[in-house]
């Protein structure tokens, strides 16, 4: 007969002092293989143990290698560190868990592959006064019964636990009105049973930001962001829906203080895609992750004069919400850990591996009538054989246009912009004031509109994964999004005192106003297995990524054609596509106690690709190449003619280390190195030291971090080319950029672009101010060597032997821009987060929080080739306004406040948005700068739960109706208006459309319908 020989020897000065070894979502697996199920198979398997007075934690992990089973509990309420001997010899984990835990004060419960372990629960004594039954069932917010789920009577430990059905039954003394409902991984809850017999009990997921576990950042062991060396948010989706935003990117904007993400109407394709950025340091050097791997960056270029031109980014529409779990931001340099682009930090996607079926639809529309919005997405997840998941999320958003344009401030001021002349008899057809004032009556925005652009979202994603063997934890897993977006946002409204002879295409018209409509296709696919050998976590995928935008112009123009000109153009395509390969390992050495070491390294390998596609002729071309004087190409945005076409490849290999120690149960040290090398410009090293000391009783973290990193230029930037018009100083020009590689630029002493270089320093504190209130406090410095931009437009000097007046001429062009590495920046800033969950406040619960980011950038010094300086044509290269769009054009300050008041079924939502001033300065003359003052929204939502399964939601975006400054009001002190008319294009803008802060909606009122099944 096998004998079991089992000892405790409970050190109870290491009660508490646990690890946290993971977040436990138990309702995604919906029980739906019972406890017996499971039993009858893992629960079998034979194990040997041999060990002589050492912590329970080491005798879990010897389990875990020896059967698969994971183990799952609360860290306050399981004391891991006690003393364990134990014995055993081809036993059953049954047997062996049965014996390990019967004299102790804790219970377990097998689900699956995975052992709960939770406070043993006192069997009710016999009452000595009169007891009644109270029954009851326990779910979570989507209707999912909760298994297992402690039911006590308040002050006692006396009480049962829920069937698999989530039901209880329990006999309780007729005098106690209170049980206390418990869960891993939800909010305990205390419900009254006063004059009840049967109670129905809800439970939420915990949403503590104290206590949430996080991926991005770490290799190692499971760290919340109170615990983790660097600074990490966590959001939930759940939290994020509650912005009444439909797309990803706005959601962020409204609840991320350090992400800012404004859309930007008539600018081209960059409309349609709201450049985004962290920490104030534009969209190219935050790195976005879906699933721990890297994301596509978007096609586009953002080439207009709007915040982040000449910066890369990813397409943020690009990922449906409703398929997310959780979103994870990294405020860090990181570069030595997940290579190019993370700088500012990184954002991580996490999608959901199973949910309970779906569908919810939402629709909103602006006071003014405008700008609506609808949206339906449904989802659904489900469970493989019990040894795998497959979700699977459909979205659809469609949005209408708005319009927020200004009136053109006087015939006047018109007539001077453009030089339209007094009537004169002797030229009688001749476009006249007379005739401006008539047609300024009749559109007194000259056919501008100016708001949101028409836009149509069509997302597809999914999440699956298989254990493949229990024994090696090999699992396969495959994830990827197919995004379709289509839209029409309008650009310049051509009048006929700009371009004439329109009216042979549009005979009923007085102008004419086109409009870039895009089709914009991204999709990611990603295959990976991930399998444990010696301990040694193994994770091998293949990432492959792309994004391609087709340029169409509509209701357009060209008129070298006159009334043969189509009014529709097909005008070219940008697309970039990655495939990315990637093997990461990982191994934990257990130490004595609470000392370990995480050892993780791997390599990358990726290969780009940037093709520009050539549009038709006429969106190009000359229609009437005898007549000089015409204008040629589709009005707005020329198309891409043959030398504009482009196919162009680049692929790197990165290889890494990263190390992590706990030295103690208070002190933690890592670092990581990181070698990278790219086909088109060299290598690149990066470096990363970071530390953690709790102080306290753990109440009190202080982290540190040091790193240097890199940005490699990207291909866009290397190889794109286009023609645009545009506003500058000069007034309305087609302007030219040019392909780095351009043997022109190398006439000009223009150097190949070279990686950006960077080095970070951070350092904060974590406040565990109670169990349920937490501080977050991080200062960071971010210096950037090199930084790569798009150069202001050099125009011709009027000397045709110039070297400059050469290259435009050649290029049919009236000016020219193009990427170099011209400035070096500093960035610092504060990070101050404080979360509140669970408050009891009257009969319901308050949970929120008040976060906030103040930041500074300047540009510290330029870095410009002696052609430039030699010319003079420094501040045509990077002019004040430029300056500005990287240090002033974002606000340098963002504090956000929300709270959720729930009770019962029901539930409100206040939030408060506060965005710092802003400044614009003029390329030239200091008295066009103009700021543009701080301001701060309110949003308000109700959301009442029906049945358990229908959630409703109405609320206002907004709500009383904040618009940014009017150039009538940061102009004030010259007449309410700029005296360069370009800013404002004669009043046509009433709102900045360089420098937004937060969009030109106005009031939007949501609704919001979601049923679960």
């Amino acid at each position: 007969m096998k004998k079991i020989h089992v000892n405790r020897n409970v050190d109870k000065n290491q009660q508490g002092l646990l690890y946290f070894k993971m977040k436990v979502s138990i309702f995604l697996l919906f029980f739906s293989i019972f406890q017996i199920v499971a039993s009858d198979g893992n629960a079998q398997k034979r194990i040997n143990l041999d060990f002589n007075s050492v912590p329970l934690t080491k005798v879990m992990k010897e389990i875990k290698k020896q059967t698969q089973y994971k183990f799952f509990y609360m860290n306050n309420e399981i004391n891991i560190d006690q003393k364990i001997s134990v014995k055993a010899t081809n036993e059953t984990v049954t047997n062996v868990l049965n014996l390990l835990f019967s004299s102790t004060d804790i219970q377990y419960v097998i689900n699956e592959m995975q052992i709960i372990l939770t406070p043993r629960i006192s069997a009710p004594k016999a009452p000595k006064i009169e007891n009644r039954e109270i029954k009851g069932k326990v779910r979570d917010s989507k209707g999912v019964p909760l298994p297992e789920a402690n039911v006590l009577i308040k002050g006692t430990d006396i009480g049962t636990r829920t069937d698999f059905d989530g039901n209880f039954t329990l006999s309780v003394p007729d005098d106690i009105t209170t049980l206390v409902i418990s869960y891993i991984g939800f909010e305990t809850q205390e419900v009254s049973i006063e004059g009840k017999d049967e109670i129905s009990v809800t439970l939420v997921a915990s949403s503590s930001q104290l206590d949430q576990i996080i991926l991005v950042g770490s290799r190692g062991k499971p760290r919340t962001s109170f615990d983790s060396p660097v600074a990490v948010d966590n959001f939930n989706t759940t939290e994020l829906a509650k912005t009444g935003k439909g797309v990803l990117d706005q959601q962020l904007m409204f609840k991320v203080p350090s992400y800012n993400s404004t859309q930007q109407p008539i600018s081209d394709a960059a409309a349609h895609f709201s450049p985004a950025d962290l920490r104030g340091l534009l969209p190219s050097r935050t790195l976005v992750l879906v699933n721990g791997k890297r994301k596509n960056a978007s096609a586009l270029v953002y080439s207009y004069v709007t915040p982040g031109r000449g910066e890369v980014g990813v397409d943020m529409k690009a990922v449906p919400s409703a398929a997310l779990e959780n979103v994870e931001i990294l405020r860090d340099g990181a570069s030595a850990q997940y290579g190019s682009d993370a700088v500012a930090g990184v954002i991580n996607l996490v999608m959901k591996k199973k949910v309970d079926p779906f569908v919810s639809t939402s629709y909103s529309t602006t006071t003014e009538g405008d700008g609506e919005q609808y949206q339906i997405e449904a989802g659904a997840g489900t469970e493989i054989k019990g040894k795998g998941y497959a979700n699977v999320t459909l979205s659809y958003f469609d949005q209408k246009r708005s319009q927020r344009a200004g009136t053109v401030t006087s015939v006047e001021d018109e007539a001077g912009y453009w030089g339209v002349p007094e009537p004169d008899a002797a030229n009688p057809d001749a476009f006249d004031t007379d005739d401006l004032s008539a047609f300024l009556a009749r559109n007194p925005s000259a056919g501008f509109q100016v708001g949101l652009p028409d836009m149509t979202i069509t997302n597809f994603a999914y999440n699956a994964g298989y254990i493949l063997d229990e024994e090696t934890e090999t699992e396969v897993y495959s994830f990827g999004t197919l995004t379709n977006r289509a839209g029409s946002a309008p650009q310049f409204a051509r009048v006929p005192y700009w371009v004439s002879g329109f009216e042979a295409i549009y005979p009923d018209q007085e102008f004419f106003l086109a409009e870039m409509a895009p089709q914009i296709k991204d999709y990611t696919f990603s295959l990976g297995l991930k399998t444990v050998y010696n301990d040694w976590s193994f994770d091998i995928s293949s990432t492959l990524g792309k994004n391609r935008i087709d340029y169409y112009i509509v209701n357009s123009f060209n008129q070298s054609y006159g009334a043969s000109s189509p009014s529709d153009f097909y005008n070219g395509s940008h697309e970039f596509s990655h495939v990315v390969n990637n093997l990461d390992i990982v191994r934990t050495f257990d130490l004595a106690d609470t000392q370990s070491i995480t050892v993780a390294m791997g390599a990358e390998h990726r290969t780009e690709n940037f093709k520009t596609g050539e549009g038709e002729f006429a969106s190009y071309g000359d229609g009437s190449p005898d007549n000089p004087n015409d204008r040629t190409g589709s009005e707005s945005f020329g198309g891409f003619s043959p030398e504009n076409v482009s196919d162009d490849y680049r692929n790197n290999l990165g290889v890494y280390t990263d190390i992590s120690a706990d030295i103690s149960k208070s002190i933690l040290i890592g670092g990581a190195l990181r070698y990278e090398t790219y086909s088109d410009f060299g290598s690149q090293i990066s470096g990363k030291l970071n530390a953690r000391v709790k102080l306290l009783d753990d109440k009190i973290a202080i982290r540190a971090s040091v790193s240097n990193g890199f940005r490699a230029p990207s291909l866009h930037q290397v190889y794109y080319t286009s023609r645009t018009t545009t506003l500058t100083e000069d007034g309305i020009q087609d302007n030219g950029i040019l392909n780095n590689t351009d043997p022109a630029l190398r006439a000009l002493g223009i150097p190949t672009l070279d990686a950006e270089t960077n080095i970070n320093y951070g350092v904060g504190a974590t406040f565990r101010i109670t169990s349920k209130i937490g501080l977050t406090v991080d200062y960071y410095n971010v210096d950037i060597a090199d930084r790569i931009v798009l150069s202001g437009q050099v125009t011709p000097t009027g000397d045709p032997t110039n070297a400059v007046d050469q290259l435009l001429s050649s290029i049919n062009v009236g000016s020219a821009g193009f990427f170099l590495n011209a400035v070096n920046t500093t960035t610092t800033g504060f990070d101050v987060v404080l979360n509140a969950d669970n408050i009891a406040i009257g009969a319901g619960q308050i949970s929120g929080s008040i976060s906030a980011n103040f930041n500074q950038t300047e540009v510290t010094s330029t870095n410009f080739p002696d052609f430039i300086v030699d010319n003079n044509l420094e501040t045509t290269i990077f002019s004040r306004e430029d300056v500005s769009r990287i240090e002033t054009w974002r606000p340098q300050q963002k504090i956000i406040a929300s709270g959720t008041y729930s009770l019962g079924s029901f539930s409100t939502t206040l939030s408060f948005m506060n965005y710092g001033e802003v400044t614009y300065l003029h390329p030239s003359d200091e008295i066009n700068d103009a700021t543009f003052g701080g301001k701060t929204l309110t949003d308000l939502s109700f959301s009442y739960e029906f049945f358990e399964k229908i959630n409703f939601t109405i609320g206002a975006n907004n709500l009383f109706n904040v618009y940014p400054d009017t150039f009538a009001d940061a102009y004030a002190s010259t007449g309410g208006q700029p005296t360069d008319r370009n800013l404002d294009f004669v009043g046509r803008f009433k709102y900045p459309w360089q420098t937004t802060q937060f969009g030109i909606d106005g009031t939007r009122i949501f609704t919001r319908l979601q049923f679960n099944f």
